[in-house]
C-alpha cells in the first residue's frame, strides 16, 4: 500500500471541517426540526456553565466536563447558541485533527487513510445524531465527539505503525493518553469500554515510551482540570455516575444489551465482528485478532447506552479488517482466501456504516439549504436556534379528557398526589410550545421568578421564563430531589413527558415532607409555594 501523502491528507480533513463550519455560520442560524428535548438538554447545561457553575459540583449530570465546555467557551465569549454550537464543533475539530491525521498517516495506505480523516472530521461536525435521519439535530454532539477519539485512539491501538521506532511511540503515547483523558471527560463509557484495550495494545508491543507518554498526557489533562475546579469534582463525578447506573429512569435509552447484540439487525453485526476476528486470527494477525476482541464488549457497550443504539463501530471495523488483511494473498492451497474473505468483510462493514456517514456529511448542506419561512424562534431573545411553527406550536397530548385539542385513548396511570389523583395525560409533541405556554401563563398570573423544583423528566422551563433556575438541580432527571433546599416552588405539569418521573418525584416530595401551597392551577400545570420551616436531603 502506498503511503498517504501528509500534507493532502491534512487538507483534506481541514477542508470537511471547514466546509461545514463555514455553512453554519453564513447560515445565521441552526434549524432543527427534531429532539428539542435533548436540544434543551444541551442549553440548560451550556447557560449554566456559561453563568460559572460544574457539572457535577453545582448540577447532576452523567456526563462530563468536556462534553458541552466547547459550545459554552464560545457562548462566554458573547455568540449565540447557534454560532456557538457551530465554532464548538470546529475547535474540537481542530484540536482531534492532528491526532486523527497522525493515527491514519502512520498505519493506513493512500486511500483508507484519507477516508478515515474525512470520516473522522464528519463525526466531529454534523449538524445530526451518528445515524442514517436525516433531520437536523443539536442532540447527542458529545456522542459524535466521542466516537471521533474512540476511532482514533483505537486505531493506534489495533493498528501497528508501519514504521515503528521512538517517533512512533511518541505519536502514539501521545494520542492514547490525551483521547483517553478527554474520553473520561465527556461520556465515561466510552473510556471504561477502551482504555483496557489501549493499554493492553501497548502493553503487548513492550512500548514502554509510549505507555509512559501516555500515562504523563493523560495526568496533565485530569491535572489541569483539578486546578480549574477543585479535586472535590472526581468524588461528585462519581457521585452522578453511581446515581444514573442506580436510577430506574434510565436503565437503557433505547434497546437492551441482548437485542443490540442479538436483534434482528443487532445479530447481523456480531456475526461480521466474529468472522472478522477468525479470519484475522487465521491470517497471521493473532494479536490484531485478539485485540479487535477484546474492543468488542466495549463497542457493544457503548452502542447499548447511547439513544438508537445505532453501530456506528462498523466503519471503524471495515477500516482495521482492510489495514490489518495480509498484502498478498496466501500460498496457494486448500481451503478458502483469507485476503478475500477480510477485503469483503471490510467491504460490507464499510457499506453497512455508510448510511449513518452519509447523512451525517449532508447535514450541514441540509441545514444550510432549510427554508426559513414559517420557522418561529426556540428561545426567547432567539438564540439563532428556529424550529418549523408547527413542531412548536401544536401541542400533542394524550388522555382521557374529551375536548377540541385531545383525542379521547387511553392515558398513562394516575398519579396520586396529596390525596388526589392527578390527570393521567401525557406530552407527546410540541414541547416547546408547551414551555412557552406554561410560563407565559406564569408570568400573567404575577407568580413569576420563584426558582422551581419541576415534576418530570426535563428541567427546562427556566429557558422560558415564568420560573427561576433551580440551584443544585438536575437538567434531565435521573433520581432524588436535586436542588430540593434551594427550591421555593413545585412545578407540577399536568401532561409530563414522563408520568412516571412526575409520580417519582411527587411521592419523593411527601415522603421528605415538604410543605406546599398551591398557587395557580390550570389545565396545564400546578403550581406550589415551598414554605420555608421545609427541610429535605438534596439527594
Amino acid at each position: 500500500m502506498s503511503r498517504p501523502n501528509p500534507f493532502t491528507l491534512a487538507a483534506l480533513m481541514a477542508a470537511v471541517a471547514l466546509a461545514a463550519t463555514w455553512l453554519g455560520l453564513d447560515k445565521g442560524g441552526l434549524y432543527p426540526t427534531w429532539q428539542e428535548g435533548d436540544m434543551l438538554h444541551m442549553v440548560q447545561i451550556v447557560l449554566r456553565e456559561a453563568a460559572g457553575e460544574w457539572p457535577h459540583l453545582d448540577f447532576m449530570t452523567p456526563l462530563g466536563w468536556l462534553a458541552y465546555a466547547p459550545i459554552t467557551l464560545f457562548v462566554r465569549m458573547g455568540q449565540t447558541l447557534a454560532d456557538a454550537f457551530v465554532m464548538a464543533q470546529a475547535l474540537v475539530a481542530a484540536a482531534l485533527l492532528p491526532a486523527a491525521w497522525w493515527a491514519a498517516f502512520s498505519r493506513l495506505g493512500r486511500g483508507w487513510a484519507h477516508l478515515f480523516g474525512a470520516a473522522v472530521m464528519v463525526l466531529v461536525v454534523a449538524l445530526v445524531p451518528a445515524s442514517a435521519d436525516t433531520s437536523i439535530s443539536l442532540s447527542m454532539n458529545y456522542n459524535r465527539w466521542a466516537w471521533a477519539i474512540a476511532f482514533t485512539v483505537l486505531l493506534v491501538a489495533l493498528v501497528p505503525a508501519r514504521t515503528p521506532g521512538r517517533g512512533a511511540s511518541v505519536g502514539d503515547g501521545v494520542t492514547a493518553g490525551l483521547g483517553l483523558s478527554v474520553l473520561a471527560l465527556i461520556k465515561v463509557t466510552y473510556f471504561a469500554g477502551f482504555a483496557p484495550v489501549v493499554l493492553l495494545a501497548l502493553v503487548l508491543r513492550r512500548d514502554r515510551l509510549a505507555l509512559g507518554v501516555g500515562l504523563g498526557a493523560g495526568l496533565a489533562v485530569l491535572g489541569a482540570v483539578t486546578l480549574a475546579a477543585g479535586p472535590a469534582i472526581w468524588p461528585a463525578y462519581l457521585g452522578d455516575l453511581l446515581t444514573v447506573a442506580g436510577s430506574d429512569e434510565r436503565a437503557f435509552p433505547t434497546a437492551s444489551f441482548g437485542t443490540v447484540l442479538a436483534g434482528v439487525s443487532g445479530r447481523v453485526d456480531s456475526a461480521l465482528f466474529l468472522v472478522a476476528v477468525i479470519l484475522l486470527r487465521r491470517s497471521g494477525q493473532a494479536r490484531g485478532g485478539l485485540l479487535l476482541l477484546l474492543a468488542g464488549p466495549g463497542l457493544s457497550y457503548v452502542t447499548y447506552q447511547n439513544f438508537g443504539n445505532e453501530p456506528v463501530w462498523l466503519f471503524l471495523l471495515g477500516v482495521v479488517v482492510l489495514a490489518l488483511r495480509p498484502r498478498q494473498p496466501g500460498p496457494r492451497q486448500e481451503g478458502p482466501d483469507l485476503r478475500q474473505g477480510l477485503t469483503v468483510i471490510g467491504w460490507v462493514a464499510l457499506i453497512l456504516s455508510a448510511p449513518f456517514f452519509m447523512s451525517m456529511a449532508e447535514s450541514p448542506l441540509r441545514n444550510y439549504t432549510a427554508k426559513t419561512e414559517d420557522q418561529v424562534a426556540v428561545l426567547p431573545g432567539a438564540q439563532g436556534l428556529w424550529m418549523p411553527r408547527e413542531r412548536v406550536q401544536r401541542v400533542q397530548i394524550r388522555t382521557t379528557r374529551r375536548g377540541p385539542w385531545w383525542q379521547p385513548t387511553a392515558g398513562p396511570e394516575r398519579t396520586l398526589f396529596q390525596g388526589e389523583l392527578l390527570e393521567d395525560c401525557l406530552l407527546v409533541s410540541g414541547l416547546v410550545g408547551w414551555y412557552q405556554d406554561i410560563s407565559a401563563d406564569i408570568e400573567a398570573a404575577g407568580l413569576a421568578g420563584r426558582p422551581a423544583l419541576v415534576a418530570d423528566i426535563l428541567n427546562s422551563y427556566w429557558l422560558f421564563g415564568g420560573v427561576e433556575r433551580l440551584a443544585g438541580g438536575a437538567p434531565w432527571y435521573y433520581g432524588g430531589l436535586p436542588g430540593v433546599m434551594d427550591a421555593q416552588a413545585v412545578l407540577v405539569p399536568q401532561c409530563p413527558a414522563r408520568p412516571k418521573v412526575r409520580a417519582r418525584i411527587l411521592t419523593a416530595i411527601e415522603e421528605a415532607g415538604l410543605e406546599l401551597n398551591e398557587l395557580r392551577r390550570t389545565d396545564d400545570y400546578i403550581l406550589l409555594a415551598v414554605m420555608p420551616k421545609s427541610t429535605a436531603s438534596t439527594r
